[in-house]
């Protein structure tokens, strides 16, 4: 018998920048997936644990580079690389995610399985070179590198051993960024195997390599050429940078002037919070202005650089690239080193082709000669993107070059892939961060509406360009192997941080492009049937009780199960109960009924006058409020015209109040009882927070933009500080409650009359010693509507009630706790096999 394979909801490939940063956030947000990180190095870190050479560095500011939830806290605008890996690895300490790695493991191919709904991983265990053996942990060993062969030899990156292992995976999360890790890009130059000196990638950068002294030359000039010559001249070598394009480089402070200024005043976090902010402007507004004024930008740069170079070095001849500015990526010189290195007598620049390596240096077609013990190639690296893994879904090969990006996180007809691609004329991590913000909220949504699998769905006819759409060489020349991008949002692969904010965090996570597991049709954000979620195929009926009473009910499930009614809380119509609630009972074969409360929803409106806030604070209030109890009576009286003689109930909020009433005088009606999130009506017990008292007695809204924006903020406050709300979906739900009540207008005054219904039945508790009905009580710790100690008090006035504290939630059903929240109510409710029929 093979023994079943180890399954991740989520699996992250790499444990680089993006992979810790994604691991970080998600394990706060979902603490109940289970998340693994497969890493094929022997060390986390990635390209910053990969890259030694001296000089390395971002060429972002810390403040932008660094990740949004734990802000860049060191003194530097620009840190080298050693700072940026321990602040990666500082981080991953922190947030406990070192746990979740699997070292020297690569993902090599993965199939995915429509019948299963998970991704079929194929791993190669990998190694480290003896050489490296004895630093696995930082990954840092190498050996020097001599001759001609050096450049291609020297490699101590990890290679397979032969063994391989199987895992499945919900969801594989990519970050391994595009960097091919163990073949940098190799010049084809003439007579380089010629030389009788070292020959260096930086990519494989030798610990042990010694320059003082010696005729360097490197080859390039990108920001590793720019990062790399006053690095080597300060380490005593004579340098010269042979470039045959040049780069735009401009000076940037060393420190961040405004966060100096700013720290003594607002701290150290607010500090770091308002410098990201500025800091990303900048960087947009530079770029944009070069898109906008090319030869004004270019302009500009170049006087920057007259100001700053040696009288000797003439701009135009070194410093004047053909193309504009961002066409490629803008370098940096923190603190003017470059500048300063050229201005001293070990610092040099030659512009032009190179015609041949010889055996003492460099030939130029001009002729010059230029000396080298040592040669730098730092001319790029190779794109690999995936890691280099093979895709499957249901066995047929992906061809990856026929996919389009979707919001620059997923691709098309890929069913639960993710991936992390930062900018390229920005920091990295910018947008790496709002990807996996919008990621983390997709998988809330489809925990919500139950579904397993998502997959984006490109519309006919989108016209395509290559996904890195950018003039850089190591791009150009892995165009053929890309997948591609569209012309409009959201298969754009947008490289502005402020659009980018506003589609991945401030827009619903749901657009007509997704198609879920269980959804012919994708869900449309102005549909009030998004509420129903994918698969909802409830049908809503008016009941008329008589005596002017209509109840609106929706039903769900098989006529001939056992019933449930839900009962929703105070301001909350029936499509509040999420949906993976909905089809969990479903599926358990129950027949669900949620049931709009009076004053809610398409139920009546009450005639009563509404009290004023004076008079619930007071207690004195107005002649004819009603009561739970006649709310309960309003459940008893819909049930009995629906002919349903028996059922489990399950109430929240004021929903539970009134799902205990119906249990404690009507106990022939009630199988089995739930309460969630509500108490007793004792004063002592399960009061209300006074911030939030304050929410709920505010004016009703004078129109649908209103409600929603108060919604939101209310919803906001009541979340619990582990499970925070899906903004933009709880605008939608707002603005289909809006549109689905009998009186929106009236919303404000029906919420008092409920509140009032509360105060005028007072303390219950006897009442409730009174019910029969086996009784699961659950109540969250951080409940600001229903203090958390009216669930235990619950469950202490109900005889033989079972009570369950769920940490971190507040008052409100987050889609991240549906896992924890059915496991308890199925169990309540009894296997399908044992339930009584209804």
């Amino acid at each position: 018998m093979t023994q079943a394979a180890e399954h991740f909801d989520i699996l992250i490939i790499g444990a680089g920048l993006s992979g810790i940063g994604a691991a970080c956030i998600l394990s706060q947000e979902h603490p109940h997936k289970t998340i693994g990180i497969l890493e094929s190095r022997g060390a986390t870190g990635g390209t910053w644990d990969l890259f030694r050479y001296p000089g390395v560095r971002a060429d972002s500011d810390l403040y932008t580079f660094g990740y949004g939830f734990r802000p860049w806290s060191g003194p530097q605008a620009i840190a080298e690389g050693s700072a940026i890996l321990q602040y990666i690895r500082e981080t991953a300490d922190e947030y406990g995610v070192n746990d979740l790695i699997r070292f020297h493991q690569r993902m090599v191919a993965a199939d995915w399985s429509s019948q299963n709904s998970h991704w079929r991983i194929t791993v190669k265990r990998t190694a480290t070179p003896e050489a490296r053996s004895s630093d696995l942990g930082h990954g840092t060993q190498r050996p020097p590198a001599h001759g001609p062969a050096a450049a291609s030899s020297a490699t101590n990156e990890p290679s397979g051993t032969g063994e391989y292992l199987e895992l499945t995976a919900s969801w594989l999360f990519n970050a391994t960024g595009y960097y091919r890790y163990d073949t940098p890009n190799e010049p084809d130059i003439r007579g380089l195997r010629h030389f009788a000196g070292t020959v260096v990638h930086p990519q494989l950068w030798p610990r042990e390599m010694t320059v003082e002294g010696k005729n360097v030359v490197v080859i390039g000039s990108g920001a590793t050429a720019v990062s790399l010559l006053p690095a080597l001249v300060d380490r005593g070598a004579n340098v010269t940078m042979v470039q045959r394009t040049p780069s735009y480089i401009i000076p940037v402070p060393t420190e961040n002037r405004l966060a100096k200024a700013l720290g003594p005043r607002l701290g150290e976090e607010r500090t770091a919070h308002v410098a990201r902010a500025v800091a990303t402007r900048q960087q947009r507004l530079l770029w944009k202005t070069s898109k906008i004024a090319p030869h004004l930008v270019k302009g500009a740069i170049a006087a920057v650089n007259k100001t700053q170079l040696p009288h000797d070095v003439s701009v135009r001849e070194h410093f004047n690239p053909p193309y504009k500015p961002w066409d490629q990526r803008v370098c940096v010189a923190p603190g003017g080193d470059f500048y300063r290195a050229l201005k001293s007598e070990h610092g040099h620049v030659v512009t032009g082709t190179i015609d041949e390596i010889t055996k003492s240096g460099v030939r130029m077609e001009n002729g010059q000669e230029i000396a080298a013990d040592v040669l730098i190639t730092a001319t790029g690296f190779n794109v690999l993107l995936f890691g280099g893994a093979r895709f499957s879904i249901d066995g047929v090969p992906v061809d990856l070059t026929e996919k389009i990006a979707y919001r620059g996180a997923m691709l098309s007809d890929m069913p639960n892939f993710a991936f992390a691609i930062g900018y390229t004329n920005a920091s990295w991590t910018l947008k790496i961060g709002l990807l996996v913000d919008w990621f983390s909220r997709l998988l809330a949504h489809m925990d919500g509406i139950g579904a397993t699998s998502v997959r984006p769905v490109a519309p006919e006819g989108l016209p395509t360009k290559p996904l890195l759409d950018f003039g850089a060489g190591y791009v150009q020349r892995a165009l053929d192997r890309l997948p591609q991008q569209g012309t409009r949002s959201p298969w754009l692969m947008s490289m502005s941080y402020l659009a980018d904010r506003r589609e991945l965090r401030s827009r619903p996570v749901v657009d007509e492009f997704l198609r879920f597991d269980d959804a012919a049709a994708p869900v449309l954000e102005e549909l009030p049937a998004l509420l129903a979620g994918p698969g909802d195929k409830g049908a809503e009926h008016i009941v008329d009780l008589g005596d002017g009473r209509t109840m609106c009910v929706r039903t769900n499930g098989p006529e001939d199960g056992p019933v449930v009614i839900m009962i929703t809380g105070l301001a909350f119509d029936l499509t509040a109960w999420p949906i993976s609630f909905l089809k969990s009972l479903v599926t358990e074969g129950f027949h669900v009924v949620r049931i709009d409360n009076r004053d809610e929803g398409r139920s009546f409106r009450a005639t009563s006058k509404a009290p004023s806030v004076r008079q619930l604070l007071s207690g004195d209030l107005p002649e004819g409020q009603y009561t739970v109890e006649d709310m309960s009576e309003d459940v008893a009286d819909t049930m009995r015209a629906l002919g349903v003689g028996r059922a489990d109930v399950i109430g929240f909020s004021l929903g539970g109040m009134i799902a205990q009433s119906l249990a404690a005088h009507h106990p022939e009606l009630v199988r089995r009882l739930v309460s969630l999130c509500s108490t007793t009506g004792d004063p002592e017990v399960g009061t209300t927070a006074t911030s939030t008292a304050a929410m709920l007695m505010l004016p009703g809204a004078p129109n649908r933009s209103v409600y929603i924006r108060g919604r939101v903020i209310i919803g906001r406050h009541l979340a619990g500080p582990g499970y925070p709300i899906d903004e933009a979906y709880e605008a939608q739900l707002a603005a289909a409650h809006w549109d689905r009540s009998l009186d929106p207008h009236g919303e404000s005054a029906a919420m008092r009359r409920q509140i009032g219904a509360i105060r005028a039945s007072g303390n219950r508790a006897e009442v409730l010693a009174d019910i029969t009905a086996p009784t699961l009580v659950i109540h969250g710790d951080k409940d600001k509507i229903v203090r958390p100690d009216g669930g235990p008090a619950t469950a202490d006035a109900i005889p033989g009630a079972t009570f369950i504290e769920i940490p971190g939630m507040g008052h409100q059903l987050h889609p991240a706790l549906m896992p924890t929240l059915l496991g308890y109510v199925n169990e309540h409710l009894v296997a399908p096999e044992q339930r009584p029929t209804s």
